[in-house]
């Protein structure tokens, strides 16, 4: 799934800053109100491109921040003043904004800047999407780069079926800071990340989604060009995701999307349930070859930096699920962490899509880099512990035991200490290097162990009982799950 170099020879620099991390609030406060401010006496237009055209206030244009009366066409207005400004910032004060269809945005930069998520709320009851942001220019022509959408909460509880609160792609510096909740129908996503023109790179900031089918979706459509790829490299987002009822996703790659050189971090609390349930914490799905690019969905060569929690319950969240063995975790580092609150997630489908990752796991014993430990289920007169786990090669395993024999107990070749997940067993016998001491033994005894393809660990070393005091084995090694 490497990436294909793209726009690499254009870097020119945006005309703008991005002004927007100290907020809304703070550019008032320091003398951006002359600009947004109504003129009295001027016609709607007048007064939202005054002194500054880069500044557009959506109340200029007559949107209603009660919420009462439908606010679609004033958007609409002030987005188009500022594609005539060459670019700038949509403001919308504080407030509640009833918007019934899609605003499209493609003119680059334009920042859609609320005074806070919470306190600027988009309430959107339409269908498709509320907000559509690209460029389907060349990179090789563009001047400019950038936009972004700060402060602002896009809330879905009346908007219908196959909703979104974000869809937004084709670009590059795209700044996010943003909430989106209870886009809960059918086929809805919060935000939908998507290239459908050419491909996205530098993007970064942050998202806040609760309750939507879909939380945070990265795509690759590509229906109306012949550009298009799944790249959305050098990427860095912080995602939070407050999933609750256990019947949704939270982020999910698809069609080909990939990031690679960036960064993930997956933040939330996910929910489990009475009946069975398919939803991931993280899904990476899909496959496309098209335009000259071809691509599995996937993370590769990235930090990843996931710590999360999940309800208990019968039917829990599942960690990752992969959607083919094309799909997969490749080259990254950071840390897998599903057990944040001591509940257990379902395990991954796929264990073996994790490939060379350098960190820690907890929570799903199947990835690379967190122990399975048995220390019950054993044999009377035995004690202590067995564990496995993945080495970040996903097709290899390590294995380590401390067992106690306890005086008087036998123990015999082949006999059956304890079953483990499947997972760790593939096709034949595995050999594990082992020693017995102590019970009456002269010095350290070889007693290997081996793991059978039903996953039984046996013990596999001569028969003998210890005497009046206890004897221990013990032992480590590494093995071939499958040369895939």
């Amino acid at each position: 799934m490497a990436s294909k170099l793209h726009g690499e020879s254009l870097r020119l620099p945006s005309s703008r800053r991005s002004l927007l991390t100290m907020g809304a609030a703070g550019l008032l406060a320091s003398g951006a109100a002359a600009v947004i401010s109504d003129t009295a006496g001027a016609t709607p237009a007048s007064a939202a491109v005054s002194a500054t055209p880069d500044w557009i206030s959506v109340t200029a244009y007559g949107a209603d921040p009660t919420g009462a009366a439908d606010s679609t066409s004033a958007f609409t207005s002030a987005i188009s003043a500022a594609a005539a400004a060459g670019g700038g910032v949509v403001y919308m004060p504080a407030g509640t904004y009833t918007i019934s269809s899609t605003l499209t945005c493609t003119t680059v930069p334009v920042y859609f800047v609320g005074d806070g998520a919470w306190a600027t709320v988009i309430s959107f009851t339409g269908t498709g999407d509320c907000f559509r942001v690209y460029d389907s220019s060349t990179y090789g022509s563009r001047k400019k780069f950038g936009g972004g959408f700060v402060g602002v909460t896009i809330d879905g509880s009346k908007a219908g079926a196959g909703s979104a609160g974000l869809h937004v792609g084709d670009l590059l510096q795209y700044e996010l800071d943003l909430t989106v909740q209870n886009f809960s129908g059918a086929g809805s996503i919060g935000v939908h990340l998507d290239n459908n023109y050419y491909w996205t790179e530098q993007l970064y900031g942050r998202i806040y989604a609760q309750y939507c089918t879909s939380h945070v979706v990265f795509d690759w459509t590509s229906t109306t060009s012949t550009t298009s790829s799944g790249s959305f490299e050098r990427c860095d987002l912080d995602i939070y995701v407050n999933q609750d009822s256990a019947k949704f996703d939270g982020v999910v790659f698809q069609n080909g999307a990939f990031v690679t050189n960036g960064s993930l971090k997956i933040r939330g609390n996910f929910g489990a349930s009475s009946s069975a349930v398919s939803s991931a914490a993280l899904r990476l799905t899909g496959y496309k070859s098209v335009n000259g690019y071809t691509s599995y969905s996937g993370l590769v060569d990235s930090m990843i930096d996931i710590g999360v929690e999940c309800a208990s319950g019968t039917y829990p969240t599942q960690t990752i699920a992969f959607g083919a063995s094309g799909n997969s975790i490749s080259g990254c580092y950071g840390a897998l962490n599903f057990g944040a609150a001591g509940n257990t997630f379902a395990p991954s489908n796929n264990n073996g899509n994790v490939f060379n990752f350098m960190g820690q796991t907890g929570g799903d014993s199947s990835l690379p880099g967190g122990w399975a430990t048995y220390s019950s289920g054993f044999p009377a007169g035995i004690t202590g512990h067995v564990a496995f786990r993945f080495l970040p090669t996903g097709n290899e395993v390590m294995v380590s035991w401390a067992l106690t024999i306890a005086a008087g107990t036998t123990v015999k070749s082949g006999e059956a200490i304890v079953t483990v997940n499947t997972e760790f067993a593939w096709g034949d016998n595995k050999i594990i290097p082992g020693n017995n001491a102590g019970g009456g033994l002269t010095g350290n005894v070889y007693a290997p162990a081996y793991l059978t393809p039903a996953g039984v660990f046996q013990y596999s070393g001569a028969t003998y009982t210890s005497t009046s005091s206890n004897s221990w084995w013990f032992g480590q090694g590494i093995y071939t799950k499958s040369l895939g």
